[in-house]
């Protein structure tokens, strides 16, 4: 196995658990990027046509513009929203940050309007700043 696989797995094991947390967690994936685009690395949930996001695309390249989160209560009402599945209603973005810049999110969507709040907020915070290293180790040195 080469460290890049390792990395991967690693952030498979991330979305297995974070899967697992929260019944309203329907879709878990995270992306980092690379060369000016999205890349999706790990996930749980169905399979998405979106596995590479231009930057400025969707609510998961705002979150990385504005390295914030984007809590998106109902994605139906968002113009910005790139759909993925029909059933999903909300999503959250988290950046990944290395040193204050975003490197990456961890994305959720959820099939319920106003799924997420700030515990989830805070939770997905801590989650991310534990995966921060790993990616950056392995895709930006």
């Amino acid at each position: 196995m080469n460290v890049k696989n390792f990395a991967k797995s690693q952030m498979q094991n991330a979305c297995e658990y974070l899967k697992n947390q929260n019944p309203k967690y329907d879709w878990v994936g995270i992306y980092v990027l690379e060369h000016g685009k999205l890349k999706l690395e790990a996930f749980v949930g169905e399979k998405t046509e979106h596995v590479e996001i231009n930057l400025g695309d969707g609510l998961c390249s705002l979150a990385v513009i504005k390295n914030d989160i984007v809590n998106e209560y109902d994605v139906k009402s968002n113009p910005k929203y790139l759909a993925c599945f029909p059933s999903t209603q909300s999503e959250i973005v988290v950046p990944i940050r290395f040193n204050g810049k975003a490197i990456g999110e961890i994305d959720i969507d959820s099939d319920q309007k106003a799924a997420f709040g700030d515990e989830d907020e805070k939770f997905l915070s801590q989650i991310a700043d534990l995966i921060a290293p790993i990616v950056y180790q392995f895709y930006m040195e």
